[in-house]
């Protein structure tokens, strides 16, 4: 049995018909709706774009205007402190090579000036910090001399260097103009076998300084009425040192208990100071009954008459 098809050849030649006479309006809706959804993508562009210039461009102003207000930061002040008062502020500028209107906050590189300044030898340590709106501050520590160094035999070798040494034990340059008021400390003669090779940034032995820095100490807790200053000092043995005194005196010590040494020195210098004498040599080694040499009657009447 046949089945007969529920559309007609009728009405699909009508429909047929129908879908011709729509299909170019169909083609304009589709073509409407395309434009317009181009105009919106060019529209949501077109804001973004305007948005980023915008911000960019507020970028930029920003930028430039923190360069020429960082430019515009000149230093007009140096604090400055030296923690020794050995290097005053005019040195330190010399040091760094800082001059007036070129120091400038933007360009300003504070590790490089420490640096710089630590580099020096007679400074042990430096800080620098930029304080706003226009301030520099600067503060050095100085090593302090507390004995010239020099070696025994450099008479003999021709080796007549000369140095400093901090209480640390660091040798440094002798410098006038720093060290004006410390030319007058004394001489430490080393000898060879005591170090390698003299010269400057080198650091003595601990055990070798350590009793010399503990003497300086000691006397300087003394005014040279009460105990002349040291000009020589020499450690003949490991366990025993010589110092000369300005008036000539030869001091025999050891590197143990240097203070209580010192304040017998200093009972002996009073007695001979009370009795009319001049002590030549002294041995401050006993705890107990200490030695002293004094010099012949005729020596003592001359320094009685002077």
């Amino acid at each position: 049995m046949k089945h007969r098809s529920i559309y007609s050849r009728d009405t699909t030649t009508s429909n047929a018909k129908q879908l011709e006479k729509e299909g170019p309006l169909i083609k304009r809706l589709s073509r409407k709706l395309s434009r317009l959804r181009n105009a919106r993508i060019q529209n949501t562009l077109l804001k973004y774009g305007i948005a980023c210039v915008a911000l960019l461009s507020a970028v930029i102003y920003l930028l430039a205007y923190v360069l020429e207000l960082a430019y515009s930061l000149s230093i007009d002040n140096i604090s400055y402190k030296s923690l020794r008062g050995i290097i005053n502020k005019e040195q330190a500028r010399k040091i760094l090579n800082l001059k007036g209107s070129s120091i400038n906050l933007a360009t300003l590189n504070t590790n490089s000036l420490k640096r710089r300044l630590e580099q020096e030898q007679a400074i042990r340590r430096a800080t620098i910090r930029a304080e706003l709106p226009d301030t520099l501050c600067i503060e050095v520590e100085e090593r302090i001399p507390i004995v010239y160094v020099e070696m025994e035999n450099g008479a003999a070798t021709g080796n007549r260097t000369r140095l400093f040494m901090d209480p640390e034990g660091v040798l440094f340059p002798v410098q006038e103009e720093y060290h004006s008021l410390f030319l007058g400390v004394p001489v430490w003669y080393l000898h060879p076998e005591d170090i390698e090779e003299l010269r400057a940034g080198k650091c003595i032995d601990r055990a070798l300084y350590r009793p010399i820095a503990e003497i300086v100490t000691a006397a300087n807790a003394y005014g040279p009425e009460q105990i002349p200053p040291i000009i020589e000092i020499f450690r003949p043995k490991p366990w025993k040192i010589i110092l000369v005194l300005e008036s000539g005196t030869e001091v025999q010590m050891e590197v143990r208990n240097i203070k209580a040494q010192m304040e017998r020195l200093y009972m002996i210098l009073d007695h001979a100071r009370a009795t009319g004498r001049k002590v030549v040599s002294a041995n401050v080694i006993p705890s107990v009954n200490p030695v002293a040499v004094f010099a012949p009657a005729e020596e003592n009447k001359e320094k009685g008459k002077k």
